[in-house]
């Protein structure tokens, strides 16, 4: 049980070796995958005297590598992944050189003219556009260009003048044929005398005509010419699916050779990122990581099978390294699988640190109770289930989500059984509990109370956490600490005792259970001065120190009422979400007295659901996680820590 809750252990071990096996440790290290690697002089002072062994240079030129082998599989319409399963074999660069260098001459052909053809096909198809807007349909527009009694324009004016144009021409032969109308522009053919050139060009400045673009030499656009150029266009395209299923072969020839050379770039990779913690001599080198307590020795047999014993391996407990507050210890967490959905939850905040109690149990419960408080309905939780259950059918890499909506529908029917309530209906099933509408004070009452028990866990798994990161005495006086928690309750016990008339405890002590904790959070420089702590009491002064400690103890007052009083938004939402269904029933009997009253009552009670579930639904999540994340993770979430990612071939 205690693995919900706590990071797997982790030991921080150190290998002292020779350079002439350092290669043989790290293919078993990676084989492993057990080793995260972490800086040599975190723990070992002494070794920032030692010099790096330049991997950085050579990780470097394994990356190049890596970046052309993807952009080549990317010109190939495919993807060069190396391969994940076993052991995998570093690939000397001079190889990783010459077998690009074979695969570029076989597909680099067939790419560069896959490219001039697409450039090809492009251009023509832009051509044929043009001429296209040029030509009216039906017009031997070549034949009019050259005739020696007609004059001819093409081109486009607004389409609003298209009528003065005709009435402008109307007082000499012409043809005005509108032929393609684009937005507020209409394309025309204009077709007057020779004699009458002058007209028409005067009539159509006045209208506003713009010529159209093109080849400079309007004969040679005709129903032919854009024949032509389409039966060019046809031939390319067939040349291109040629090449396509030529290049679809070659692919599949030369992705396997991509593959196997992405594998052993990625293992080189691998080797060099643990030899980037690596420091040395001339004939040893020192690394360091973290391993799980209970691979441990796993990976020091490891070490001394691939030396025959010439390494020597230091295994310490992150327990008991010295300065443990200094190290960055990555995390490990076993959870559950009906736990993981709400692990993204979590981590949308941050990873809790290695000596952090993880809160996610806390996270699930409690957000599924904010949730349900906030969004109470049978028939919106059939729907939230129903809708959960599809995404995970249908898309499995989403199963966390779909997991987590099937939660929230879950505990969106429980409280709607509390409530009573089936899409709004209140008379279909009892109330187990209340009715939201009918108790509002009660329903306040309860978020409150909830709000209380949240707010105080939050605070207790901050005293946790300070026993366990061995910081116990410096969080007594935090705004989080024992102090504040012992005000908190004493204040929470004189409003319940001012709302009751009975209460387990006098005013009188409760009044002083909630002024002593304050006053020694006030007092805590001469304290901290008694115990050792700090040198000085006071260290800017009297009354510097007077005025921050007032400002302080005020700032834990106001803040613990604010931090309580936001979770009266849980019952809020809640009555929200019931008076939205009053809102549509409303709207639906209005309806249902028009005509066609009962089709559109129904579909106002559709559409009103799914509102309500889409945008409702969206609201309290957001407001759940708003309480989560300000009111819980703010008590104790001090630092975030590092998700424990060893290196290996897979």
């Amino acid at each position: 049980m205690m693995a919900v809750f706590i990071a797997e252990r982790m030991d921080r071990v150190s290998v002292v070796a020779l350079k002439d096996d350092l290669d043989a440790i790290l293919r078993s290290t990676a084989s492993l995958r057990i080793l995260h690697p972490a800086l040599v002089e975190e723990t070992h002072a002494w070794a920032a005297q030692l010099a790096s062994l330049g991997s950085e240079r050579s990780a470097d030129e394994y990356a190049k590598r890596h970046r052309s082998v993807q952009r080549l599989g990317e010109r190939l319409e495919a993807v060069a992944t190396p391969e994940r399963e076993g052991t995998a074999e570093p690939l000397p660069l001079e190889d990783i050189d010459r077998r690009l260098d074979q695969v570029s001459a076989r597909v680099a052909p067939l790419l560069e003219r896959r490219e001039e053809l697409a450039g090809r096909l492009n251009k023509l198809a832009s051509l044929s556009n043009q001429m296209a807007l040029l030509l009216p349909p039906g017009v031997p527009l070549g034949e009019l260009v050259h005739s020696s009694f007609l004059h001819t324009a093409v081109g486009a004016l607004p389409a609003d003048r298209l009528p003065a144009l005709a009435m402008a021409l109307s007082g000499i032969p012409s043809v005005v044929l509108p032929y393609r109308q684009e937005a507020d522009r209409q394309r025309v053919l204009c077709i007057v005398l020779r004699r009458d050139a002058r007209t028409l060009e005067d009539a159509l400045r006045d209208a506003g005509f713009e010529p159209a673009p093109g080849p400079p030499d309007l004969a040679q656009v005709s129903a032919e010419s854009l024949r032509t150029l389409e039966r060019e266009r046809d031939a390319a395209a067939d040349e291109m699916a040629g090449l396509q299923r030529e290049i679809h072969e070659v692919r599949a020839a030369v992705m396997p050779e991509l593959r196997e050379l992405a594998t052993g770039i990625h293992a080189a990779l691998v080797l060099l990122r643990v030899e980037s913690f690596c420091k040395g001599t001339d004939r040893t080198c020192l690394f360091s990581g973290w391993t799980p307590h209970s691979r441990s020795a796993e990976f020091v047999q490891a070490v001394r099978d691939r030396t025959g014993g010439r390494a020597v391996v230091e295994v310490i407990p992150a327990e008991s390294v010295e300065a443990p507050e200094s190290l960055d210890v990555p995390v490990l967490m076993e959870l559950p699988a009906f736990l993981k959905p709400f692990r993204a939850l979590t981590e949308g905040f941050g990873i809790p640190a290695y000596h952090m109690v993880d809160p996610t149990l806390f996270v699930a419960i409690t957000f599924l109770i904010m949730f349900g408080m906030m969004f109470g309905d049978v028939g919106h939780g059939l729907v939230l289930l129903a809708a959960g259950a599809a995404l995970h059918a249908r898309l499995p890499r989403f199963s966390d989500a779909a997991r987590l909506t099937i939660y929230c529908g879950l505990s969106s029917i429980v409280f709607g059984v509390l409530y009573g309530s089936v899409f709004g209906l209140e008379g279909l099933i009892p109330a187990l509990w209340l009715r939201p509408l009918d108790n509002i004070a009660a329903l306040f009452g309860a978020a409150i109370a909830f709000g209380v028990v949240f707010i105080s866990l939050g605070l207790a798994l901050n005293i946790v956490n300070a026993i366990r990161r061995r910081a116990f005495v410096r969080e007594f006086f935090d705004a989080s600490g024992p102090l504040a928690v012992v005000a908190y309750w004493a204040g929470v016990g004189l409003v319940v005792r001012a709302s009751f008339e009975s209460a387990p405890v006098s005013s009188p002590i409760l009044a002083v259970l909630l002024v002593a904790p304050l006053a020694l959070l006030f007092a805590r420089g001469p304290v901290l001065r008694l115990l050792g702590r700090q040198d000085r009491a006071f260290p800017e002064g009297l009354g510097v120190y007077v005025m921050e400690g007032a400002v302080e103890i005020l700032e834990v007052l106001m803040g613990f009422v604010a931090n309580t009083v936001s979770f009266i938004r849980v019952a809020a939402f809640g009555l929200a979400h019931a008076a939205l269904f009053l809102a549509v029933f409303g709207i639906a009997d209005t309806l249902s007295g028009s005509a066609f009253g009962g089709p559109l009552s129904i579909l106002v009670l559709l559409l009103g659901n799914a509102v309500i579930i889409l945008l409702e639904g969206l609201v309290v999540v957001i407001q759940a996680l708003r309480l989560e994340y300000y009111e819980f993770f703010g008590k104790f979430f001090k630092e975030t820590g590092t998700r424990f990612d060893p290196v290996g071939f897979s």
